[in-house]
Order: structure tokens, then C-alpha cells, then sequence
């Protein structure tokens, strides 16, 4: 699971914002691009999304509005509180997250659509299916990757966590709150229709390794000196 609040306990805002650079914006803007190709491949895929795109397909399709600007409207409340409490933590990567992923993922169904792909037409091809989401765990993680590596902002769900945390005054830890937030979004987007699945459970617990992977052997070594180090700061948010 992304641990957000090491993300930002490592690296001190101040620091980022006097170093960002063309390079980890064009990789920060890549990462965001394939977190929302792989909510669409988890789509085609027929086994479940991650829990917070479970939540906003779910209620979007009831309400009959487009997933992404569902999403959007959603990201749009928590931020209120992530500017009390986590200020420090935005960045341009929150607004390029909260934006981006839901529509890139509307888009890429509208092209798989085009191309003739679709839910109802793969949904008797299992092979098929288990292509689309390992592909979805894969392109997801690799996303997740750059997008931490690049550090210019977290997203307000990935930030909830750590707000119940402060709130309960560190009475329920951010893993339980994180776990807790994400039992949430999942019952709620079950009670709504969306689709809970091995794919919901696999992207909200057992991408963690993968995403440490991607970010030592990929990120790294792609962003090279645009790679913000442990020792570049000591605040903290």
C-alpha cells in the first residue's frame, strides 16, 4: 500500500518547491497519465478497481455523471481540509492528480471503446481479463513510482489518512485509518454497483513492494539529479 506520510516525512516541502524542474514535471505528469491507464485497465479487466475509483465509479454511474468529474468534485472536498491541516504537502502534482487521473481514465475507455474493446466484450475472456489487470498492477505501480519520486505534491485521499490520524491525535494510526478509509470507499462503491473485486484488493494492499521496485530500478535512475534525496531538507509537514 502507498504510504503517503513517508513520502512526505522524507522530503520537506520547502526544499521541493526551490527544486522543481521541467524534468520531474514531464515525469510527474507521466506517472499521473499511467495511474489513469491502469484504472482503465482494472475497468476492462472486470475484477474491481482500486477503493477510491471503486467508490467514485460506483456512485458516478448512479448520479450519471462522468467518473472523472465525479472524482474530481470528490478530490475537491478533501482538499478543503488538506489546506488546514497538510498545506506543506500540495503541490502541482495534488491538482495534476486530482484533475487527471479520473479523466485520462474516461478517455482511455473512450479510445478502448473505439478500438472495440470493451467490459462486455472481454468479459467471457478470462486470459484476457487477467492480461488487463496484471497490466493495470503493473502500469499502476510504475505510475505510483514516478509520481512519488517526483514529489511535487500528494493527492488528497493518499492525505486523509494521515489528517485522521492528527485529528484522533494519533490515536488511530495512519495504516488502521488508511485500512479504515479504504473498507470505506470499497463499501460504499459495492452499495452503489461498482465492481469489488481481486483487483480492488491486490492495488489497496500489495502494491507496496512492486512501487518500491519501480522507484529504485525506474524512477531513479530516469529523474538521475532531479531525484530529491533524504538530506536535501530536515522540515517536515
Amino acid at each position: 500500500m502507498f504510504d503517503s506520510r513517508d513520502f512526505f516525512t522524507r522530503y520537506g516541502m520547502k526544499q521541493i518547491f526551490k527544486e522543481v524542474t521541467a524534468k520531474r514535471l514531464i515525469w510527474m505528469f507521466v506517472g499521473v497519465a499511467m495511474i489513469g491507464v491502469a484504472v482503465s485497465l482494472c475497468r476492462l479487466s472486470g475484477f474491481g478497481t482500486d477503493p477510491f475509483s471503486c467508490m467514485n465509479l460506483g456512485v458516478s454511474a448512479v448520479i450519471g455523471m462522468e467518473y472523472g468529474t465525479y472524482q474530481l468534485l470528490v478530490n475537491l472536498v478533501l482538499l478543503i481540509p488538506m489546506l488546514v491541516c497538510f498545506r506543506k504537502s500540495i503541490g502541482v502534482g495534488t491538482i495534476v492528480n486530482m484533475a487527471g487521473v479520473g479523466y485520462i481514465a474516461d478517455f482511455c475507455m473512450f479510445l478502448w471503446d473505439k478500438a472495440g474493446i470493451t467490459i462486455s466484450s472481454v468479459e467471457g475472456l478470462w486470459l484476457a481479463r487477467i492480461v488487463f489487470m496484471a497490466a493495470a498492477v503493473v502500469v499502476l505501480c510504475l505510475g505510483v513510482a514516478f509520481y512519488m519520486e517526483c514529489n511535487l505534491g500528494i493527492a488528497p485521499y493518499d492525505a486523509l489518512a494521515q489528517m485522521i490520524e492528527l485529528w484522533t491525535k494519533g490515536k488511530l494510526k495512519f495504516s488502521m485509518a488508511r485500512i479504515g478509509t479504504d473498507i470505506f470507499c470499497v463499501v460504499i462503491g459495492f452499495c452503489f454497483g461498482s465492481v469489488v473485486g481481486i483487483a480492488t484488493v491486490v492495488t489497496a494492499f500489495f502494491t507496496g513492494p512492486l512501487v518500491t521496485f519501480f522507484r529504485k530500478k525506474v524512477a531513479e535512475p530516469v529523474l538521475g539529479q532531479d531525484t530529491v534525496t533524504e538530506g536535501n531538507s530536515t522540515d517536515s509537514p
